[in-house]
């Protein structure tokens, strides 16, 4: 059995500041569900083809703090986006990763989603 924290930096590390997704679906659980302020998808193939449109906007994060309790993990990070126009901004995230079975089911992630709007004219 892994240790959630191990596997949801594991998971980190697959996810930002590269320009693929390659060995993130080996981390998810088929029937995984993802929810934020402005998506929510369920399943492991639907969310790697949402994070690969914009692995490729993430320019940096910084990681502030984890909180992990059993198959729980908190983490609040700040991710630095490019926007498709030209320019940056900055998102301040809390995000909630619970695992099962050595796998990721679940992700849920908070954070004022106002500038990523205007960024991505959505």
């Amino acid at each position: 059995m892994t240790n959630s924290l191990e596997l949801v930096n594991r998971f980190y590390d697959l996810t930002n500041n590269k320009n693929t997704t390659d060995g993130v679906e080996d981390l998810l659980d088929e029937n995984m569900t993802f929810s934020g302020p402005l998506l929510q998808v369920t399943g492991a193939k639907k969310y790697v083809e949402m994070v690969g449109q914009f692995i490729k906007f993430h320019k940096k994060w910084a990681m502030f703090k984890q909180f992990d309790n059993g198959s729980d993990v908190c983490s609040i990070y700040e991710v630095e986006l490019g926007k498709p126009g030209g320019g940056s901004f900055s998102v301040m995230i809390a995000d909630w990763i619970s695992i099962s079975n050595d796998k990721i089911v679940s992700q849920k992630i908070y954070y004022d989603p106002r500038e990523f709007v205007k960024a991505f004219n959505l």
